[in-house]
């Protein structure tokens, strides 16, 4: 589902002639067929998708903060506030900290290795691990 609206969308956006979506998206969508292909020579998969849009936003997210330092031009700033929208929308909804927060104490889980494999298993893609952690220790003692 995710894998066919990055196609839909990356061939719209060549119609359009919208340079920074239509580059952007072709760009992931030739990442997400690699890692697929990487992996066995399998299909690439809507979980291969949110692996990669992951990834750019990374790296996308270190030229927000050098823009924001002013150690990056206006427009590869701008551009990069673009992309991050663009790819946001691949990404399954984030729980919210107190939504994270609420879960963690509503687990039971007696340890952060608990709290981690209940949220993978029920939570899947939408949630940050490092803040997931950190919110653990703290409710976990």
């Amino acid at each position: 589902m995710l894998l066919e609206k990055l196609k839909q969308e990356s061939l719209q956006a060549r119609k359009e002639k919208n340079q920074i979506k239509s580059s952007l998206l072709s760009t992931v969508l030739s990442q997400v067929k690699l890692l697929a292909i990487d992996d066995h020579h399998r299909e690439p998969t809507d979980h291969d998708v949110i692996q990669v849009v992951k990834k750019f936003l990374k790296n996308i997210e270190e030229n927000i903060q050098l823009g924001e330092q002013g150690r990056l031009t206006s427009d590869a700033y701008e551009q990069a506030l673009k992309e991050k929208e663009i790819l946001l929308e691949y990404l399954p909804k984030q729980l919210s900290e107190e939504e994270l927060k609420e879960i963690i104490r509503k687990s039971n889980a007696k340890n952060i290795g608990e709290v981690m494999k209940f949220l993978k298993e029920n939570y899947p893609e939408q949630y940050d691990g490092k803040l997931a952690s950190k919110l653990a220790k703290e409710l976990l003692g």
